[in-house]
């Protein structure tokens, strides 16, 4: 099979936009569009604690509220069908990807949060769930909707696809494949096993 392992992003990605970035940002005392988790890294130990509290505490509330994207079951239910493994990479914390799973009644061979390995767009977690799930980078590809997620997967020498409406962000030209929503991504997955199966 071309295609053995999709990873994906969540946030953005499986389920609608839940985050006010802008809003963590501020409450945690960031300038506009600073990468949250990197700078809490630079941040003293009580500092870390207090802006950790924070993140936690919106990405529960994120989790509680959200919604799966249009597609995302029938998409998840298709590759479970044929046989491919799924599994998710987010930033996220696993509480709080695992309490949207249970949300949403959604399963994945694997799980990867930022506790487990640098986050994204580090390529770390994306070569851990190849390992852990038996995919070699060329028999597996990562969705997301931001510049990360293309980033992790090419790093890690999979094929991707990024999720983005008009008008197309300049980083998206980076991925493989360029998507408008969950149903232009099923198309994808399916001509590529297509194309493979008739080598």
């Amino acid at each position: 099979m071309a295609v053995k392992l999709v990873i994906f992003d969540m946030d953005g990605t499986l389920l609608e936009p839940a985050f006010d970035f802008d809003a963590i940002r501020r409450e945690i005392g960031l300038p506009p569009g600073a990468a949250i988790i990197e700078a809490m890294d630079r941040f003293s130990e009580s500092e870390r604690t207090r802006a950790g509290a924070i993140l936690d505490r919106h990405e529960a509330e994120a989790a509680d509220r959200s919604r799966l994207m249009p597609g995302a079951r029938k998409l998840l239910d298709g590759l479970r069908a044929q046989g491919v493994r799924t599994a998710v990479l987010t930033r996220n914390s696993r509480r709080s990807a695992e309490r949207a799973c249970r949300r949403h009644g959604l399963a994945f061979d694997a799980i990867v949060t930022r506790e487990d390995h640098l986050p994204k767009p580090s390529p770390e977690g994306v070569r851990r769930l190849m390992q852990t799930l038996g995919a070699e980078p060329d028999e597996t590809v990562m969705v997301g909707d931001y510049s990360f997620d293309v980033e992790a997967g090419a790093a890690a020498g999979c094929r991707t696809i990024a999720l983005v409406s008009d008008p197309v962000p300049t980083w998206a030209s980076e991925a493989t494949w360029i998507a408008a929503d969950l149903v232009e991504v099923r198309r994808i997955l399916q001509a590529a096993a297509d194309e493979r199966g008739g080598d």
